[in-house]
């Protein structure tokens, strides 16, 4: 998710206030990865957990795609 879309204000309540949780490697506690973005005053989901696993997915993707062309 680009920091532009982070600042944005929620479309339900236009708080700028966000909690982002995080998917954490059951081995390597410190590493994770982003999971559902939410607006933390009227819990508005902007981003679900689904959606954020497919998004790492096409861009783990992409850069594997693009590493092979090289």
């Amino acid at each position: 998710m680009k920091i532009e879309e982070l600042l944005e204000p929620c479309p339900k309540c236009g708080s700028k206030d966000k909690t982002q949780h995080r998917d954490l490697d059951r081995e390597f506690w410190a590493y994770g990865a982003n999971g559902e973005l939410k607006c933390s005053n009227c819990g508005h989901i902007f981003i679900t957990r689904d959606e954020a696993i497919d998004k790492r997915r096409a861009e783990e993707k992409e850069l594997e795609e693009k590493n092979n062309k090289n």
